[in-house]
């Protein structure tokens, strides 16, 4: 009989090891993700730093600050 529980024992002892292990392998791999969070475009990064499209996007920009709406069709000839 005492033999029974040290198996049961050793048993459940293995499989709350394996399991900790489960849990730790898939936070490694929740934390090493290889991704790239753009949070500005590509086109939109060469437009401002070329110094007259920047400028013309600032005028773009302080006009929202103005009256609160996007030109679009003044965004679109910039960009």
């Amino acid at each position: 009989m005492v033999n029974n529980k040290n198996t049961f024992d050793s048993i459940l002892g293995f499989l709350g090891v394996l399991s900790l292990l489960i849990i730790l392998h898939d936070i490694y791999n929740t934390l090493k993700t290889d991704t790239a969070t753009n949070v500005i475009s590509d086109d939109a990064l060469k437009a401002i730093q070329d110094p007259k499209t920047a400028d013309k996007l600032r005028q773009a920009v302080d006009d929202y600050h103005d009256t609160g709406e996007w030109s679009e069709t003044n965004l679109e000839s910039i960009l």
